[in-house]
């Protein structure tokens, strides 16, 4: 069985000529990180936030229910 290639040798060589020509900025990439840590922590938070007025919500909707019985 022989396998052939759809992309020619030459082709290849330059795709990853030109990746290479890339810059790439490793402060950039650090300061996208730091923002990225940032928003997660921030989403956790409001997510907690949200957990803890869902559970007075409910605590005061068992009340209410109770009190009516």
């Amino acid at each position: 069985m022989r396998i052939q290639n759809e992309v020619p040798l030459s082709k290849i060589k330059e795709m990853r000529e030109k990746q290479e020509s890339i810059p790439i900025s490793l402060d950039a990439i650090g300061l996208e990180l730091v923002q990225e840590k940032f928003d997660h922590a921030q989403t956790k938070e409001m997510v907690a936030a949200l957990g803890q007025e869902l559970v007075k919500t409910k605590l005061e909707v068992a009340n209410l229910k109770g009190g009516k019985s």
